[in-house]
């Protein structure tokens, strides 16, 4: 008989931790029952419920939510992706003194009293690894009897052509020693066995495995963005095997947000064609044009990330919303590879 374990999703925006528990759950004799899934973005939760419409969700400030609430579901699982910006340059590493803290502390404060619980993940930027609140979750893990792995890896290096640098923090409760290593882990070295039991779920290899066909001119770059960044943006074409790691401001502003991606031409002919223009506009957008330099779609992005065929927004979620809330999400097929070893290894 299938053991099933029940599962908490905290920080839950648009379904990637719910992912990484069905595939595990599709390639190993196990199952997932999400009892509950919380966040307070309404526009993240429209898309979570137009994809999982059956799990229970709430719509909730976590810092109200109790002890009793969370007994009451008896989780034997806590996954959660608590927000980043409190150790971003963009949120000026403000740490547990930015509000968008208090969250994950309230959750801290709460474990001693949720017995239940057996198996804990977190999720993160690079950088929550040398914060106060990293230290705070360590240091409550282990005095509630966990014992704690950390990783700070990539998906590029399991050969997705996307860059996707995240902290994971995890811990599972057990009196006796279970041989974690205490030093943080920058690769996939202890992973194997996981890597190997759910190599077929996830895509590796060339762009073009990622992309849509007949794409929505929409998607071209306008001339205003090619005459302002041409010399900024990170372009790749379908048979690249990296693309950059795509952020909230993804087609907003580009500098540092997420690749583009070249459609036709000679990317180093047109550069060099146009290195020498000053001022003449019309030429500089002729040349470009003929790259047919276009933005990657929601759902291109979302199969970046390891999302599901199934996966889809609401036809109400326009393309800034799905880009700011893929921006926000995680990498499925790398916390699926780390659910698999911090449970079934």
């Amino acid at each position: 008989m299938r053991e099933t374990y029940r599962v908490l999703e905290l920080f839950s925006g648009i379904g990637g931790m719910h992912a990484a528990t069905q595939i595990v759950q599709n390639h190993c004799d196990v199952n997932f029952e999400i009892v509950a899934a919380v966040d307070i973005n309404t526009t993240a939760n429209a898309i979570y419920r137009h994809n999982h419409p059956d799990t229970v969700h709430w719509q909730r400030n976590i810092t109200g939510i109790t002890s009793k609430e969370i007994n009451n579901l008896r989780p034997d699982i806590l996954l959660m992706s608590p927000p980043c910006q409190p150790h971003t340059r963009q949120g000026k590493r403000q740490d547990k003194q930015d509000p968008r803290s208090e969250a994950l502390q309230h959750i801290l404060n709460l474990i001693p009293q949720i017995q239940s619980l057996k198996y804990i993940l977190l999720e993160n930027v690079q950088g929550f690894e040398s914060s106060e609140a990293r230290s705070d979750f360590i240091r409550t893990l282990k005095d509630n009897g966990f014992q704690v792995c950390e990783f700070l890896i990539n998906p590029t290096q399991i050969g997705i052509p996307n860059s996707r640098l995240r902290y994971y923090g995890l811990g599972r409760r057990s009196s006796q020693s279970l041989g974690l290593p205490e030093n943080l882990q920058e690769d996939f070295s202890i992973l194997k066995v996981s890597l190997v039991a759910l190599q077929n779920s996830f895509i590796v290899g060339k762009l073009e495995k990622f992309l849509q066909k007949d794409v929505n001119e929409e998607y071209l770059l306008s001339d205003k963005i090619l005459l302002k960044y041409n010399k900024i943006l990170d372009i790749v074409t379908s048979g690249s095997e990296r693309s950059c790691c795509f952020t909230k401001a993804y087609g907003q502003y580009f500098e540092g947000t997420g690749s583009v991606l070249q459609q036709c031409g000679d990317l180093d002919a047109a550069y060099a064609r146009i290195q020498p223009l000053e001022n003449e506009d019309n030429e500089i957008l002729e040349t470009l044009a003929s790259l047919k330099l276009r933005l990657f779609t929601g759902l291109e992005i979302a199969k970046l990330l390891g999302f599901p065929a199934s996966f889809d927004f609401p036809e109400e979620s326009s393309r800034k919303q799905q880009y700011r809330t893929l921006g926000n999400s995680l990498n499925v097929n790398v916390v699926a590879i780390l659910v698999h070893f911090l449970i079934l290894s």
